[in-house]
């Protein structure tokens, strides 16, 4: 009789844990299989764009169209007065930003794709154009000015700081974009531009006014289509190097 309470005891002892046990898998399986964890990520971007003036004025301008052509109207294309220095978009009015809104640190580079046109009129009087090989523009990229050993930013600054600039003093104009233009066609901003995800749009100017040269206009009838394009990439990872196939800066040393 005690053997039998003793067996029944062991059975209903087995009973009970093997029941917890499948009740706790099963309540794991439930948890498991069915959570919906949630978590935020913070994703870093490069974002760069460009703003283009014209008229003297800052005024933003979203393209100009250029019609008369056989291949129809061109758009994105900014027409640049060449010939009339009163002209509200004379070569000396025009401005370039570059804005970034990277939330990683970016290197930057722009090209710069432009022609020099010359319009025509046939004998059934449709307008027409050529494009002219010429000189390459002397656009004005942002610089600053090294006068007897003081930066300005302009040499109008300079002038009336010293009262006139003459022969004696010692005039040195520092680019702020590296001309690789004859590699590859860009022009490259070599400082890396350190930002991070509360960095507020950083404004880098590209062209400025005419300082310290003259644009020598062209004749009627010759006009300038101007377009950039703006190219941003993260400066970390060797990217640089696997993207634009630069294993060294355009201006020396290393990324």
């Amino acid at each position: 009789m005690k053997r039998l309470n003793s067996y029944r005891l062991m059975v209903i002892s087995i009973s009970m844990i093997i029941v917890v046990i499948l009740g706790t898998i099963t309540y794991a399986w439930f948890v498991l299989i069915n959570r919906t964890d949630s978590f935020i990520v913070t994703a870093a971007k490069v974002d760069v764009d460009y703003n283009i003036y014209l008229y003297g004025q800052a005024t933003e301008l979203d393209y100009f169209v250029v019609p008369g052509t056989p291949a129809g109207v061109k758009t994105g294309v900014y027409l640049i007065n060449v010939s009339d220095i009163e002209a509200a978009n004379f070569i000396t009015n025009l401005r370039v930003d570059i804005r970034v809104n990277s939330t990683i640190d970016t290197y930057l580079r722009v090209r710069i794709i432009d022609a020099l046109t010359l319009g025509t009129i046939d004998y059934e009087g449709n307008q027409g154009e050529v494009a002219i090989v010429d000189q390459p523009i002397n656009y004005q990229f942002s610089r600053h000015w090294d006068v007897n050993g003081t930066l300005y930013d302009d040499l109008y600054d300079a002038e009336v700081a010293l009262g006139g600039i003459t022969s004696n003093d010692t005039v040195t104009k520092i680019d702020e974009w590296y001309d690789n233009y004859l590699m590859d066609g860009c022009y490259y901003y070599p400082q890396k531009i350190e930002r991070t995800t509360s960095s507020i749009q950083l404004t880098i100017p590209f062209i400025e006014e005419f300082d310290g040269d003259i644009f020598k206009t062209k004749s009627v009838g010759y006009s300038l289509q101007f377009a950039i394009v703006v190219e941003g990439i993260q400066a970390n990872n060797d990217a640089p190097i696997i993207n634009w196939q630069l294993p060294t800066p355009p201006w020396g040393g290393s990324w």
